[in-house]
């Protein structure tokens, strides 16, 4: 028989060392304006009823941004912590769907 120890110690070590780039990218996606984090972002959503709001609107780690040239541009304030909160990401209801009006 084979011994499995080595072989999934390797494994998990590769999946941790993936793990750790996303994560790595993800949070880079919203401070840094460079290729390839400028193509990394949560959601992308419609918005063109929202006034004010870049359309489409994408959310990255820091900020909510454009897209530019199918890239992340155009982007707002760098702040921490970014809440998924299109009312006060935007500072208005008017467009949004019922459900996000809270």
């Amino acid at each position: 028989m084979i011994p499995l120890g080595p072989i999934l110690g390797l494994v998990s070590l590769i999946l941790v060392a993936g793990a750790l780039l996303l994560q790595f990218l993800v949070i880079l996606s919203g401070a840094v304006q460079g290729n390839p984090v400028n193509k990394v972002y949560f959601l992308q959503a419609a918005t063109t009823g929202v006034n004010g709001a870049r359309n489409p609107a994408r959310w990255t780690f820091f900020a909510i941004c454009g897209v530019v040239n199918g890239a992340n541009g155009n982007c707002g304030n760098v702040v921490p912590a970014l809440p998924f909160d299109p009312p006060t990401n935007f500072g208005t209801t008017t467009g949004l769907p019922a459900a996000f009006e809270g």
